[in-house]
Formats: C-alpha cells, structure tokens, sequence
C-alpha cells in the first residue's frame, strides 16, 4: 500500500470538498489560506495540493479570477464504438458541429493502405470541427475527418450532419450499426490550421485517434482520423499496462 504524503492526502480532502458541498464545473474554490486555516496545514501545503488536483485536470486556473472546478473529461475506452455526441452526453455536456467540408472522393493509394479498401472505391470526406458548449463559451475539442464508403451510405449529402450525429445517420437511415473499432493512438503536434481551429498555439501537443470502425457484419463503414486538444480526453483501455503508459505519454511526455 502507498502512504500518501500530506500534499496528496490534502488533495484527496479537497476531491472530498467538492463531493460534500456538491462543487460542480465552473464553480470557483477557497482560497489557499480558506483551505490552510481548514486543514490546519501550511498554506505551501494548500499550493501543492492543488497543483496536483491541476496536473490531473481536476481543477483549473483562470489568470487574475482564481481556481475552479475543472471541467468533465471524454473517457476513451479502445474497445468500445460510441460517438463523440454520446461520450460528450455520458458526461453532462451539450456539443455543436461545424460542417467544414463534405466532398466526394476516392480512395487513393495512400488511403488504401488505412482503410483497406481497392484504390478508386467511391467514398464520402466529411471534416467536422466538434465543439463543446461549455457555461457560456463554445470551445472546439477536436478536428475529425471520416471517409464512408459510397455503397454503404448512398446519398448521405442529404442529411444534416451540424445537427444529427453521424453513426445516428448510419444506423437508422442505413440500418449499419457501428460494432468494432481497430484504433491507433499518438501525439502530434498542432500545425497551423489545427492551432487556428482548436485555438492553441501551434506545435501545442494533440491527441491523434485513426482507424476503422466495422459494422456488424464485419464491412468497412468507416475511416476516422481525428486530432483533439489533450485536455479534453484521458483513455481507459481495459488493459492496466497500457491504459498507465497511454497516460504516462500524456501527463510526461508533452
């Protein structure tokens, strides 16, 4: 068993603050000396503690206001198929989509090699931003490009894609339901359309997630590259190793 040391024991007094005096997202917490003259503690102590509770994305700082309750993360689990509409509602967050292109394109030889599909196959490009609306501010998560096979999803231009949820779409306008991801995770870093889009600075680290979402008996349904800010999203991989270095990379290494 680990003993925790009087930064992380504070730290965990705090998390129970927030669940006593049911904090919630946006709310502005004590100050440092609120909390020292509380726990009986150093105010270094109080400083520490919440530098822990910042480096885990609990709590967040706003320049010259405060600290406050930090917002909800995206859960990623590696072996589930969900939306980003329905990880966003699991969390108690309203999304928006902003079209930015829908083209139609064909798989080229670089494609094939990603989607594993014949070179010339007729797809759909759909680039979306997807924000979260979050008090009152819109904030863009993350940059998505998805390619569908034409013959999967004849005329999908004609739908809505701001409003509707795409794999919402796919499954009750072409009766295809999402079952399988294969999915690769790794850090890039912004490039300049990405840091105007997610308004980071660029060469700011992002989480890029690609792969092939399968339907149920087994065809291609998707090709899905997606590059999100770090902040937004930690990962459960369903497998303690992995899921630890995963978090490693993205606590350390950026």
């Amino acid at each position: 068993m680990k003993l925790l040391n009087k930064d992380e024991f504070i730290a965990n007094e705090i998390q129970y603050y927030f669940i006593k005096n049911d904090l919630q997202e946006g709310d502005k917490l004590p100050s440092e000396r609120n909390f020292a003259e509380a726990f009986g503690v150093q105010r270094a102590t109080v400083r520490a503690a919440y530098k822990i509770l910042e480096e885990e994305g609990i709590i967040e700082i706003r320049e010259r206001s405060g600290r406050y309750v930090g917002h909800s993360r995206i859960t990623t689990n590696l072996q589930e198929v969900k939306s980003f509409s329905e990880k966003m509602h699991e969390i108690g967050i309203k999304t928006e989509n902003k079209l930015l292109a829908f083209e139609a394109v064909e798989v080229d030889k670089e494609l094939s090699k990603k989607i594993r599909l014949p070179i010339g196959t007729p797809l759909y490009k759909i680039t979306r931003v997807r924000k979260a609306l979050r008090e009152n501010s819109i904030i863009p998560v993350s940059i998505e490009y998805s390619y569908i096979p034409e013959n999967l999803a004849p005329k999908l231009m004609r739908y809505d894609l701001e409003d509707r949820s795409l794999f919402d779409i796919l499954l009750k306008e072409y009766g295809r339901q999402p079952k399988k991801d294969d999915q690769v995770i790794e850090i890039v870093y912004a490039n300049e359309f990405e840091a105007k889009t997610l308004k980071v600075d660029q060469m700011t680290a992002l989480v890029k997630k690609s792969g092939i979402t399968y339907d149920k008996d087994g065809n291609v349904l998707q090709y899905l590259h997606t590059v999100m800010n770090k902040e937004w999203v930690q990962f459960h991989q369903g497998n303690e190793i992995i899921e630890k270095k995963i978090n490693e990379v993205l606590k350390d290494g950026l």
